[in-house]
Parts: structure tokens; C-alpha cells; sequence
């Protein structure tokens, strides 16, 4: 099989119709954001290939790191301009690096056998969480979050709960995600609805927000749903290879 073929398949092949509407409409509302506010061109940026990002993910499609490479560098910067430090270091010091780890790493573990979407186009091989890792991945949780509010309260961060507790969950999804567990999208979930919460927080205490973030994370949460229940059929499917 050429490169152009694999990148083809890689980028438009095993959509069903009602993935490709769902892509669709989120760009479509990203630039609708940007036409009406060209001057956050940067947030529009990450915001696309944010949504790209994820969507790609919920798909079980490797190129979802390219995508992820650029929001999170631009997002980095984007939270850094809002004393957002969490968010900021989050991204710049966590999920830069991890777009290539975790490339490689799915990279190994990816299939074009007995895959969900029925055009046989390659998707990484799935997992699930027993009871004793779900154990484990919540005390992480409790233990993180202390003591990342105590560092982020020290660097006079804007909201250092709130902060705080977004990062160490996503944080810990992000290596569920580059391990290929299931279990990411219920953690992000719960991020998406606290990184809303922390963007509309900002609003009402500095009556400054970043609209096309805000809207990209509504999205985010969408998707995560979505997302939990193709990884679903994913683990199933794949739990035999």
C-alpha cells in the first residue's frame, strides 16, 4: 500500500455518516467563532485542531498526535496569558512531550483486523480497566490533587482548586489515553466539565474568557461520551487479538 493510500485511509477512510456530521458541524462552529472574532485567531487554532484532535482519538486513529501536537502548544501558551499555571504547565510540560510518546507507543498496538468500523481501515487495539486498576487510578487521583493545589496556591495561580484538580485528572487520563484504556474518556468526562467550569469561573471573576476554548471543551465533553462508547466496542473487539 502507497503513502498517499495510507494517509487517505489514515484521514478519511472508516467514517461512518454520522462521525463525518459530527466533525463537520464542530469545525464548522469553530470557524463560525473565528469569522465573528478574528483577532483570537490563536484560540480558533487550537480550538480546530483541538477538536480534530479528539475526535481522531474517539476514532482509534494514530494521527490524532499531529493534531494534538499543535492545540496543546498553542493552549500551553493561551493559559499562560490567562495565569492559568496549571493549564500551562499541564500542556507544555506534559502533553507536548506526550504526543510523541504516545505515538510510538500506538504505533505498536494498532489493527485493520476484526476493527469496528467496517471498511477494515487501520485503529488502535483497545484495553479496559479491571476493579484493582480503577483502584489504583483513583487514589492517584486524591493524592495528586493535594498536592498539586498546595504547589499551584504557592505560585499565586488564579484558582488553584479548580486548577488544580483539572490537571492531576487529566494528567492521569492522558496516560490511560497513551496506554489505550477505555476508562480515559470517563476521566475525561470529569475533566471536560471541570475545565468548562474553570473557563466560565474565569469569566465571572476577571470578565475575560477565551470563547473559542470554552466552546472547543463543551465540544470536548460531547465527544468524550461518544468517545467511551466506540472504545467500548473497540475493547471488545479487540480483546481476542
Amino acid at each position: 500500500m502507497s503513502i498517499t493510500t495510507k494517509l487517505k485511509d489514515e484521514f478519511f477512510g472508516g467514517w461512518t455518516k454520522f462521525e463525518a456530521f459530527w466533525l463537520i458541524l464542530f469545525l464548522a462552529i469553530q470557524l463560525s467563532i473565528f469569522a465573528l472574532n478574528p483577532e483570537g485567531w490563536i484560540a480558533s487554532i487550537a480550538a480546530i485542531t483541538g477538536i480534530l484532535c479528539v475526535v481522531f482519538v474517539g476514532k482509534g486513529k494514530i494521527s490524532n498526535y499531529l493534531f494534538g501536537f499543535i492545540s496543546v502548544s498553542l493552549y500551553a501558551y493561551i493559559s499562560y496569558t490567562f495565569k492559568l499555571y496549571g493549564e500551562m504547565q499541564l500542556n507544555l510540560l506534559v502533553y507536548v512531550p506526550v504526543q510523541f510518546i504516545g505515538f510510538f507507543l500506538w504505533r505498536k498496538h494498532m489493527t485493520s483486523e476484526n476493527t469496528v468500523n467496517t471498511a477494515g481501515v487501520e485503529e488502535v487495539i483497545a484495553k479496559a480497566l479491571n476493579l484493582k486498576q480503577w483502584l489504583i487510578v483513583i487514589t492517584i487521583v486524591v493524592i495528586g490533587t493535594y498536592a498539586y493545589t498546595l504547589w499551584l496556591t504557592h505560585l499565586e495561580s488564579a484558582m488553584p482548586g479548580l486548577d488544580g484538580i483539572t490537571v492531576v485528572v487529566s494528567l492521569v487520563a492522558q496516560v490511560l489515553m497513551t496506554l489505550r484504556y477505555r476508562e480515559q474518556w470517563a476521566l475525561w468526562i470529569i475533566v471536560n466539565v471541570l475545565t468548562i467550569s474553570l473557563w466560565v469561573s474565569m469569566y465571572f471573576q476577571t470578565g475575560d474568557t477565551s470563547v473559542p476554548l470554552l466552546v472547543m471543551y463543551i465540544m470536548y465533553l460531547c465527544n468524550s461520551i461518544y468517545g467511551y462508547y466506540n472504545w467500548t466496542k473497540l475493547a471488545k473487539k479487540h480483546q481476542a487479538i
